[in-house]
């Protein structure tokens, strides 16, 4: 099993920011794979099952999909609840999926393991599960010459129409990253 998660905030007023870049991916995901998420009191979290098949390949790989509802700076307490339910190992079995201010808007980084970097969502999660050697896919929300509000602002803010285009067509490539990197492993890449 992989379990993804796509980080970010519950509410409406934020299903638009910045922050809510790792629920979005998971909602196209979901969408490409014909997955409906349903709440889960249980894990605090929506969730959402699949098995994907590889065309050409004998090869299956059953995937749950979760966008904690715990708000971002209390992932972990989700994220954990699924890890220790499952039994996962952290070094494969988990992506995690969020935004990133310290990288260019656009770009996309995946990591196999790291310190938070002040994401506060990402430090939960390691501060809960114990370690910081789990996947993670960045995808950067930074503006042309940098941010000058403070960062808890930014962050909750709905990107400029100029950044919409940006961010969806990143969503998409995304998408295909993660779909390959279920099926062929995953690579520390920046793109």
């Amino acid at each position: 099993m992989i379990l993804v998660v796509g980080l970010g905030n519950p509410e409406k007023k934020y299903e638009e920011t910045r922050h809510n870049i790792g629920f979005r991916v998971l909602d196209v995901f979901a969408k490409e794979v014909k997955a409906d998420f349903k709440i889960s009191e249980k894990f605090n979290s929506e969730i959402a099952e699949s098995t994907l098949t590889f065309p050409g390949e004998k090869k299956h790989a059953k995937v749950l999909l979760i966008k904690p509802q715990t708000y971002m700076n209390n992932s972990g307490d989700a994220v954990s609840k699924v890890v220790n339910f499952y039994k996962l190992r952290t070094e494969d079995q988990i992506i995690i999926i969020h935004d990133d201010l310290d990288i260019e808007l656009g770009k996309i980084r995946i990591r196999l393991s790291g310190s938070s970097a002040g994401q506060k969502g990402i430090q939960s999660i390691i501060d809960k599960i114990g370690t910081d050697k789990f996947i993670r896919f960045r995808i950067g929300i930074k503006p042309e010459g940098g941010q000058l509000k403070p960062a808890e602002k930014f962050v909750l803010e709905k990107f400029t129409t100029t950044e919409k285009r940006v961010i969806s067509e990143k969503i998409n490539e995304t998408v295909k990253l993660l779909f390959e990197s279920i099926d062929n492993g995953v690579i520390q890449t920046s793109i």
